[in-house]
């Protein structure tokens, strides 16, 4: 997201040269796991995906208006409901259990600090070489 947040304004993004860039951070990253994440990340209407000969992603809303916290929750699928001492779906004390309460608040407090870092900020860094193809 951060690497296509930094491309210049009507630039696609392509899945070869994610996964160079990628490759750059995490040497042993797979194609097809990268794959997965940006069709989960476009599923989740994050991403744009632009079909064609030209085509590629491109971040489906402004990367000011894209937060850690819609990443986590998308990928992450984060659930501050879940009892984090059982293994059933349901925890089976319910609202008297206090370690569940505090788990949640705890899960809370992460997702909220998440909220304050955008992709524009998490993306200012990273440099992006233009690479013709446009379309977005």
């Amino acid at each position: 997201m951060a690497f296509i947040a930094r491309k210049p304004a009507g630039e696609l993004a392509t899945l070869p040269e994610l996964a160079d860039w990628m490759r750059t951070i995490w040497p042993d990253a797979s194609d097809s796991y990268l794959s997965n994440v940006v069709q989960r990340l476009a599923r989740g209407r994050l991403l744009r995906s632009h079909r064609g000969i030209a085509g590629g992603y491109s971040l489906a809303r402004a990367a000011t208006k894209i937060t850690l916290r819609d990443l986590v929750e998308l990928l992450e699928g984060v659930d501050v409901n879940r009892c984090g001492l059982s293994l059933d779906d349901k925890c089976p004390v319910q609202s008297r259990c206090s370690i569940q309460r505090k788990l949640r608040q705890l899960e809370e407090g992460y997702l909220k600090s998440l909220e304050g870092m955008t992709i524009a900020e998490l993306s200012q860094d990273i440099v992006v070489k233009p690479s013709g193809k446009s379309r977005a």
